[in-house]
């Protein structure tokens, strides 16, 4: 789904509906200087050092005929006044696509995996019923905090960044004059990395090494490119801050543990660079730590939340807007961070269960504008959607999260679903502890990350 293009210029898209979303909230709205409920609504639009200053909407509509790169500077946008506009700017969306009423629409909400959703029932009611009633996603144009950037597969990733990718260019020669399809282009991008992946596998010596110095420049990228897509293959990640060009996230989709060991318990509540021995700890740490374990050892989602800052201690996720010591990620988003005390003494009253909550190890930092960067490249597509979706865990999903997001999405989102289904019996994945399975039980079905059952890991800790 394509954003919705209201106006003839982007720049002027955010004060309309910033106008629609004042006029569409039941609360009084005056653009008079001295009205109280301009106070409430803060600044409609200014650069923060500048004094309050009302603007009308058909001015800025003039002022972006005569001017649109003042405009860029000029309208600043207060996200903080606007509640909860994710669910507004859908509803728009909707009747950009020509559904007059987004409400029927809403009831009308589809399900992509009943098989997910009763397993989301069993794991948390309330989020259930907030998933069946009102899930929802769509495609944005940019990343932004609370929703979601989705890994896009190496075929995107292709067609998508055919202005800066040496194969990408490649590509959309194949494609001029033909056809370009989502099945077209997807499938000439499959064929094109199948064949430039075996011309690179032919070069590997008797051992099985390749000397990446002695690959043309098509070959080297396309390895780069190869190798970078499988260390991040359909990621789901939450954007947790993206702010001056700086970004992290959380993968929502690798799970890492569904109970808690000592050492693990350890690692989850206060990092990696804790005394070993529980002697040696403080004793406000070793009181903070049973207590902790007694809340969530025999059930707590921990997840691998990225490759970065593993030491520290993980980040808890939440949708409970009063839990003290909790902060909204993103104003009228709804989903929370922090808050750990809080919710091991809430466990502990039996108020809140220990699958409200999901803990991340480590994440994805961003510099320089890397997160907006890898989307302009086509590595990552930005989704804005329901809380449920962020919230729900992630344990030994029928359908992989990624599948179940795209699929929301619509559109051109469930073909790409649909192709990458098919290429499943292509994916190999690596064991690397053997005396976990057997190969002669091995009934050729695929391991996918954020489908495996957790319990069939060993609970002992590993002291090596």
């Amino acid at each position: 789904m394509s954003s919705p293009s209201i106006l003839p210029s982007r720049q002027v898209l955010p004060l309309l509906m910033l106008a629609l979303w004042e006029m569409h909230s039941s609360s009084a709205f005056s653009l008079l200087p001295n009205s109280s409920s301009q106070q409430q609504n803060r600044a409609l639009c200014r650069p923060k050092d500048m004094p309050r200053k009302p603007i009308l909407l058909h001015q800025a509509l003039r002022d972006e005929e005569e001017d649109d790169d003042d405009d860029d500077d000029d309208d600043y946008i207060d996200t903080d006044s606007l509640g909860d506009w994710r669910n507004f700017r859908r509803s728009l969306s909707m009747l950009e696509e020509g559904n007059e009423d987004p409400e029927q629409k809403k009831e009308a909400t589809k399900t992509v995996s009943k098989e997910n959703e009763e397993l989301l029932r069993s794991q948390n009611e309330a989020l259930h019923e907030e998933y069946m009633t009102g899930v929802w996603a769509h495609e944005t144009s940019t990343p932004e905090v609370g929703g979601l950037v989705v890994r896009m597969p190496l075929e995107v990733e292709l067609y998508r960044n055919h202005k800066h990718s040496i194969m990408g260019r490649r590509l959309q020669r194949q494609l001029e004059g033909e056809n370009v399809e989502i099945g077209v282009w997807y499938a000439r991008a499959k064929n094109l990395i199948e064949s430039e992946m075996q011309k690179i596998a032919l070069k590997a010596d008797d051992v099985g090494q390749i000397d990446a110095t002695k690959l043309g420049e098509e070959s080297s990228e396309l390895l780069g490119l190869f190798l970078d897509n499988q260390e991040t293959w359909q990621e789901v990640c939450l954007v947790l801050e993206n702010e001056g060009g700086n970004s992290k996230t959380l993968v929502l989709n690798r799970p890492m543990a569904f109970k808690l060991t000592e050492n693990l318990g350890k690692l989850v509540l206060q990092g990696a660079f804790t005394p070993k021995n529980t002697n040696d700890m403080k004793l406000v740490d070793r009181r903070d730590l049973m207590r902790f374990m007694m809340a969530f050892s025999a059930e707590c989602a921990v997840y691998v939340g990225g490759p970065d800052n593993q030491g520290d201690p993980a980040i808890m996720i939440h949708g409970i807007p009063d839990l003290p010591g909790a902060e909204e990620i993103s104003p009228g988003s709804r989903i929370y961070r922090g808050g750990v005390d809080a919710a091991v003494d809430g466990v502990l009253e039996g108020k809140y269960s220990p699958l409200e909550f999901r803990f991340f190890v480590g994440c994805h930092e961003f510099d320089e504008s890397g997160l907006d960067v890898a989307v302009h490249l086509g590595k990552y597509q930005p989704i804005a959607c329901a809380r449920s979706v962020a919230l729900k865990q992630c344990i030994s999903l029928p359908k992989p999260l990624w599948h179940e997001v795209l699929e929301l999405c619509g559109g051109t989102m469930v073909d790409l679903s649909t192709l990458e289904l098919m290429k499943r019996d292509d994916i190999q994945f690596q064991v690397v502890d053997e005396t976990e399975y057997d190969e002669d039980d091995d009934d050729g079905d695929e391991i996918i990350i954020d489908e495996f059952d957790v319990d069939s890991f060993d609970d002992d800790d590993d002291d090596a």
